[in-house]
């Protein structure tokens, strides 16, 4: 049984990165991630006895006809791809590709928005076979027994098929719960040399260290995907894959993947200590609600090597935090934010403008609050309606949708005619409140005394290049 597991191509150059809730251009943070699920579903494959490949088209540059002609020499007999909402258009015509390549492939498709509107992708990739809804690793494994059985994939949990031109739907699949038994992921199927962190342009990987959030925030479409209850890998078991990736390939850049690293302090605070204990010479991005920390977490955080701390903001405006239902406060934002500053890490801040409710006024708030803090970074987002969360529901009813184009539907861009506030306003609002937070004589000097040597300065101004392309 072959498995080829397929991140699509880019979506006419778009370099987009395509990972659970994070859909977004590779210029956001300047770099493309490495396909976490992808390489899970592969290596619970290999688990099982099969043989897998996996391309990651985005950062290797394969196009469509390149990708054709590789299903042609695998021959798979399951092909594992994902789609985004911004991209979905593009995603799907990813499907005929392999079908012109190899046309006996069972092609099967992972991700938030087939899950929480799998019709979107049989509309558009007609001879697509099934849509792999929710967290896709266990739902692969048993797809993978059925076919090489020769069974029929009807009743496998998970699943949403097309049968004679209906939509069916199978029940839901229960999530997997100890995350300690997943193999690590596939990262030996990877180029590790074409991942490369911002500033140090050295090796990364996108490390999982838990998924699901009890969190009601209504923007956030997360637990379409991973569900409501955090479950969280073992200190050990998280800190054995940091230590295997630097023995096996020399990688001693992380990138924490997960809704909110520190949603458990007290695991939290285990997996620092655990990194200490055993000596490790990493550095590593985490992400972290802010009343989630506390001091010694995060003088933990910066014994263990946390470069840095990005914190979901969303919003200098309490009223706007709480019709975000985020359950923080403004007082708790800057507190976060100071602590981390004393304990030396570095910090981001992941701000959300133009959510229902937003005034120019508001708007001019954040910008005010954010332009205050000890922040290092700052990101600024359209509030987008993504299938799968409440923000979608809500605006569908009120008719604030702008378009239903899919390639707006991304934090760059707004899709959304809030009331007082066209898309066209809240796109405006973005790029000023960038230019105010980082054209400014602080910042700017913050960011050139990063620069050391002539590499420095030639990666800096790529990122540069492709920073301003998601501005």
């Amino acid at each position: 049984m072959r498995v080829y597991c397929v991140n699509p191509p880019a979506d006419h150059g778009v370099k987009q990165v395509r990972e659970g809730r994070c859909m977004q251009r590779g210029g956001a943070w300047t770099t493309i991630w490495t396909p976490l699920s992808l390489a899970y579903c592969a290596a619970v494959a290999r688990k099982d006895g099969h043989e897998v490949f996996l391309n990651d088209c985005i950062v290797e540059e394969v196009g469509f006809a390149d990708l054709a002609r590789k299903c042609a020499a695998i021959r798979p007999d399951l092909v594992v791809m994902n789609a985004v909402t911004p991209s979905l258009d593009s995603d799907m015509t990813t499907v005929e590709a392999i079908k012109q390549g190899w046309p006996q492939a069972f092609v099967a498709v992972i991700g938030i928005h087939t899950t929480a509107l799998p019709q979107d992708a049989f509309t558009r990739a007609p001879r697509l076979d099934a849509v792999i809804r929710g967290e896709p690793e266990l739902t692969v494994r048993e797809l993978c027994a059925a076919l090489a059985a020769g069974n029929a994939v009807d009743g496998i949990a998970g699943l949403a098929l097309m049968r004679e031109g209906e939509l069916r739907i199978n029940p839901d699949r229960a999530p997997v719960e100890n995350l300690d038994d997943l193999p690590f992921p596939a990262y030996d199927l990877i180029q590790h040399d074409l991942y490369k962190m911002p500033y140090t342009d050295g090796n990364f990987l996108l490390v999982a260290t838990g998924r699901g959030c009890p969190h009601p925030c209504t923007f956030c479409a997360d637990h379409t995907y991973y569900g409501k209850k955090l479950r969280l890998r073992s200190a050990k078991n998280l800190v054995d894959e940091l230590e295997h990736w630097g023995k096996a390939y020399g990688i001693r850049e992380f990138l924490f993947w997960s809704e909110g690293f520190t949603l458990s302090p007290p695991r939290a605070k285990a997996v620092a200590r655990e990194i200490a204990a055993r000596g490790l010479d990493i550095e590593w991005v985490c992400n972290s609600r802010v009343d989630d920390v506390d001091p010694e977490m995060l003088e933990l955080f910066k014994k263990a090597g946390c470069k840095i701390i990005g914190f979901g903001v969303e919003s200098g405006v309490q009223e706007m935090l709480d019709a975000m239902k985020k359950g923080t406060t403004v007082g708790q934002i800057r507190q976060a934010i100071d602590w981390a500053k004393a304990a030396g890490v570095q910090t981001a801040a992941h701000c959300m403008l133009g959510f229902p409710g937003e005034t120019r006024a508001t708007i001019q708030q954040t910008v005010d609050f954010v332009r205050s803090l000890r922040l290092d970074f700052a990101q600024f987002y359209c509030a987008v309606p993504f299938p799968g969360c409440d923000l979608y529901d809500w605006a569908k009813e009120e008719g604030w949708i702008a378009t239903d184009d899919y390639r707006k539907y991304e934090q760059n861009q707004s899709a959304l005619n809030i009331p007082g506030m066209s898309w066209e306003e809240i796109e405006k609002a973005r790029s000023r409140a960038y230019r105010k937070f980082y054209l400014r004589p602080s910042m700017i000097g913050n960011h050139l005394s990063r620069l050391r040597t002539v590499k420095d300065v030639r990666v800096f101004g790529r990122m540069v290049k492709e920073f301003v392309s998601w501005v």
